[in-house]
């Protein structure tokens, strides 16, 4: 039975066990002091910063929060050529950004799930699910104590591995099961959409091929041309990253370790103490699978996700060559195999092949944990399929977890969970899971509500992240400052101006300032929300971000002519001058700016305003024509036309800020060679040939708006288009030999890819006028021709010293 002191309150309850869990974990890198520009000590604070996206998921489950968790757990751990926290920030050597390709994943996860369910039977979220399921096992192992002594037990016995996480007086830290459970917890669903596609053939079969007769019996699944190509981990460098390992576990001499399944048949035979027998039928079953699966009839997701976390951080772990490959090998695998077997336990190892018994927590902890959470999260799972559409669903749930019982009341607000809901997930979890090890009590109940309506949960769509979090946190401070700044300024004024009504107003604003981490967990995501905004912003008027220290050698009495004459024209335009604040550095083709345009001003002004507005519908605010932060509403919740001057003068601020924000951390707003690409490209498209003389800029300054635009948007699919063939624009002085020319059967794809998109843009921007408004197929001969140039003249683009680039293959 269910115990009387189960909370009736979810927040107050599942947010306690997640409070108790960060009150016992320390981050390795907040122990670590850096300075600023004045030589004063600051300590990261990136747990109260993951703390604060998971508190604003509990307060408002929706797509929009459950990405904040995502995205703030890979940014704090996300795998770089430093050590983020001792880094010398000074350096021109250090790291602006790092792009994570398991985020982008997740992202695809969710889009297939929103997109497709229509066309499956049978599909529910795994997006907003499986940030639920890591929430869960952090509020377990905050909770019971049997766990964590498991856990701690699993990592300590295994003498080959010392890099674990310690905590000051160098003993076991917490922070390694907050590292490996969220690798695995985050990331156990995002092969899903292998799943997806499977399903959506065998409806189409279903709906199609068996309503002419049900004597077909059709069945469909889908292959690979070629496995080994997905199952193999990138080789970036001739040596082989693996050999450390292999002197330690003579049993992997005979594997391939660049092959993911090959390294979870070592790393599950290994916690499960395989004989040799049992490694060699394992090692075969997992590279073999995909035609196993095809065989019975079924497509297990857990298997894919495995495979591309694996893929993903081991092809990171060798482009950095400095980093210890045991941080692969020992937690990554581990949490890489966790994901494997969150299906794969049951399914195979339990069957009549392999015949295991039920799993113990001390043979592998996170696969434990794993398939216990991933089974009873059910609470808030929207359904996506046409016949879980019509299903009753757990809208709500309230949880006790101590050191001896675990127990959960699911919450319906209407219908019933069917008959043997509860006792079916009961005798799952105790026929795989060695439950008792755990808790000495494990009770499930349904709890039904007939008089309330599940809440609708919002769907937003996010970019990854591309700076790194030491420079987010940063930020986040410095926006909030400076709002609490603008605040008091704004009071000030209305004081000279003895504008009762203004100064009421400000006066408030005035006293509910605070700053940055005495902020609520929701106000200080919404600081984060527009730092992590701040480089897409730069990249939509074609700039980015580089250390102030970042400059390309150019000839000194060059700079300090080209310094002198910029110098001297801001004399003449500007009658507010600074010198100190005003001189815009030029180093080669390194341009600073100091200050943005209007125009571009105006448009990002919009975009923050659209991006807020996303936050706080995201977050579960409201529109009210008064003000009310406490009860999470706001007069500014409408479009911008309707947003009055004070408030866009707000939002343009904020804008017209960003490179003295980016100053204040050490950084520079400079004009990306992307952009400089986008002029040449124009100039060359225009007059049908390069000028050696002309960076291009004037000429596409004088072009209409959307114009540029639409240039800006296909210098940016430049680089999708490019990747089709396995290229990359990278800067002249990095590694790798350029490419001069492309095939020509290249250059046509290329050229064919490029128009189609240019195409879809004009249709998205309504412009569907002008003879070139066609598909590639009818379009002139001509125009076809110029597009064909672009490409063949491409290289010479790149390589042309405004620019600054050069094409490589991707290896």
């Amino acid at each position: 039975m269910v115990e009387d002191n189960i909370k009736t309150n979810k927040k107050s309850n599942l947010s306690q066990y997640i409070e108790n869990f960060f009150n016992m974990v320390e981050l390795y890198d907040d122990k670590i002091p850096f300075y600023d520009n004045q030589d004063n000590v600051h300590f990261h604070d990136y747990k109260g910063i993951l703390k604060a996206a998971i508190d604003v998921f509990l307060e408002y489950e929706s797509s929009y929060t459950a990405y904040e968790v995502y995205e703030t757990f890979l940014m704090i751990y996300q795998i770089t050529p430093e050590d983020k926290s001792s880094v010398d920030e000074n350096s021109s050597s250090s790291l602006i950004s790092e792009p994570n390709t398991l985020l982008d994943l997740v992202d695809i996860m969710r889009k297939y799930e929103e997109k497709t369910g229509d066309l499956i039977d049978r599909q529910r979220d795994h997006f907003i699910h499986s940030v639920n399921v890591f929430i869960l096992g952090l509020a377990i192992y905050a909770q019971n104590k049997n766990y964590r002594h498991s856990f701690e037990k699993y990592i300590l016995k295994n003498e080959n591995y010392t890099k674990y996480y310690r905590d000051e007086n160098d003993n076991f830290s917490h922070e390694e099961f907050l590292y490996r459970w969220g690798v695995a917890a985050l990331f156990h669903d995002i092969g899903y959409p292998f799943e997806i596609i499977g399903k959506q053939l065998n409806k189409v079969i279903d709906d199609g091929v068996k309503s002419i007769s049900v004597n077909y019996d059709v069945d469909a699944h889908f292959d690979f041309t070629d496995f080994n190509e997905f199952n193999s981990i990138t080789k970036i460098y001739p040596y082989d990253y693996a050999e450390g390992f292999r002197s330690k576990y003579t049993r992997t001499k005979v594997l391939d370790l660049f092959k993911p399944t090959d390294i979870m048949a070592h790393k599950i035979a290994l916690d499960f103490q395989f004989d040799d027998d049992y490694f060699k039928r394992l090692v075969k079953h997992l590279n073999r699978f995909v035609k196993y699966m095809n065989e019975v009839g079924f497509i297990d997701h857990g298997y894919f996700s495995a495979i591309l976390v694996l893929n993903s951080y081991g092809k990171l772990i060798q482009k950095y060559v400095d980093k210890n490959k045991d941080f692969f090998f020992y937690p990554i695998v581990d949490s890489a195999t966790a994901i494997l077997l969150h299906n794969y336990y049951n399914k195979t190892l339990q069957g009549d092949s392999f015949k295991l018994g039920r799993m113990d927590p001390d043979d592998s902890p996170i696969s434990y944990l794993l398939i216990f959470c991933d089974e009873l999260q059910e609470w808030n799972r929207r359904p996506y399929g046409v016949l879980d559409k019509q299903k009753n669903h757990v809208n709500d749930f309230k949880v006790n977890i101590n050191d001896t019982c675990f127990n959960i009341r699911y919450i319906l607000k209407n219908g019933s969970m069917g008959l043997g809901f509860e006792e079916d997930k009961e005798n799952f979890i105790k026929q795989v899971l060695n439950v008792r090890k755990i808790f000495e009590g494990f009770t499930i109940i349904p709890d039904v509500k007939l008089d309330e309506i599940q809440r609708d949960i919002l769907m937003s769509d996010i970019q990854a992240p591309d700076v790194l979090m030491r420079n987010i946190e940063k930020l986040a401070v410095e926006v909030n400052r400076q709002y609490n700044e603008t605040q008091r300024a704004k009071l000030e004024e209305a004081k000279l101006e003895n504008d009762e009504e203004k100064i009421r107003i400000y006066s408030k604003k005035v006293e509910d300032t605070k700053n940055f981490e005495e902020l609520s967990s929701s106000f200080k995501m919404s600081n984060i929300r527009q730092a992590k905004s701040i480089p897409k912003k730069l990249s939509m008027i074609g700039c980015e971000i580089a250390h102030k220290t970042d400059e390309e050698k150019a000839d000194k009495r060059e700079f300090k002519a080209k310094l002198n004459e910029i110098v001297e024209e801001l004399k003449r335009t500007d009658e507010d001058y600074d010198d100190r604040q005003e001189i815009l550095e030029r180093s080669g083709k390194i341009v600073r700016i100091l200050r943005l345009s209007e125009d571009d001003v105006d448009d990002l002004a919009v975009y923050e305003h659209e991006s807020w507005f996303e936050e706080r519908k995201g977050t579960g605010w409201v529109y009210d024509e008064v003000d009310d932060s406490e009860n999470k509403r706001s007069c500014s919740l409408v479009e911008w036309e309707k947003l009055d001057d004070d408030t866009k003068e707000l939002d343009k601020a904020a804008i017209r800020n960003i490179p003295n924000l980016l100053d204040k951390i050490g950084l520079k707003v400079i004009r990306s060679r992307l952009r400089s690409l986008t002029y040449k490209m124009n100039q060359f498209y225009e007059n049908g040939k390069l000028d050696v003389d002309s960076s291009g800029e004037v000429e596409f300054n004088n072009l209409d708006k959307h114009i540029k635009f639409c240039n800006f948007k296909q210098a940016d699919h430049l680089v999708k288009i490019l990747k089709h063939k396995g290229y990359v624009l990278v800067p002249l002085n990095d590694s790798g030999e350029p490419i001069d020319k492309f095939s020509k059967e290249e250059i046509e794809h290329f050229a064919k890819m490029m128009h189609e998109s240019w195409y879809k843009l004009k249709l998205n921007l309504d412009r569907t006028g002008g003879k070139n408004f066609v598909v590639w197929n009818d379009l002139n001969e001509n125009v076809k021709n110029a597009n064909r140039n672009t490409f063949k003249y491409l290289p010479e683009m790149c390589a042309d010293e405004f620019v600054g680039l050069k094409i490589v293959k991707n290896e």
